[in-house]
């Protein structure tokens, strides 16, 4: 018996945490005390990425674009190649004071006009650092990809605020 409780103080001094809770949080899974990223690890991604984005292409010209735009009711537009791998986003507020010249409509082309995001959001990182990028860019809406770059929607910061709020009040209201 005192081999067993001198090798139980012994482990607790170099390792307080079982081997499944180092797992658990290896892989963010882990619910702490700490009700924030307890909070982050419960969101959904699927419920927070927005898909109704229209891509366009970088070849397109300006008058193709402002045609884009009247069917959408979003203000940024994901530009990707022909294998869906994002290459840029056109930002509303950068073109307007072009986009009311037809004059410009052949001269101007997408790959010109478009920028790089502030960051891209990998589908395989953990809401944690997620959150850590969107405090970095100080950015509102992020592009999401997968591993190799493939385009798949865009994640903003006030739907991620919205499923929090929900998981909070669903799981924590008794705290």
């Amino acid at each position: 018996m005192m081999v067993a409780i001198s090798s139980y103080i012994t482990i607790l001094m170099f390792e307080p945490h079982s081997i499944y809770s180092m797992r658990l949080a290896q892989k963010g899974e882990l619910l702490t005390h700490h009700k924030d990223k307890a909070v982050l690890t419960l969101l959904n991604m699927d419920n927070i990425i927005e898909k109704d984005f229209l891509t366009v292409l970088p070849e397109i010209s300006l008058g193709d674009m402002v045609k884009v735009i009247a069917r959408s009711g979003r203000n940024i537009f994901p530009v990707t190649d022909e294998k869906g791998i994002l290459v840029g986003v056109v930002q509303l507020d950068n073109i307007r004071n072009i986009m009311f010249r037809p004059e410009l409509y052949d001269r101007f082309y997408v790959n010109k006009f478009m920028v790089s995001p502030a960051a891209l959001i990998k589908i395989s990182m953990p809401m944690e650092k997620i959150m850590r990028i969107f405090d970095e860019t100080r950015a509102w809406n992020l592009p999401v990809v997968d591993d190799d770059g493939h385009y798949i929607g865009f994640m903003s910061k006030s739907k991620i605020f919205n499923a929090y709020r929900e998981v909070l009040v669903e799981n924590f209201s008794g705290d």
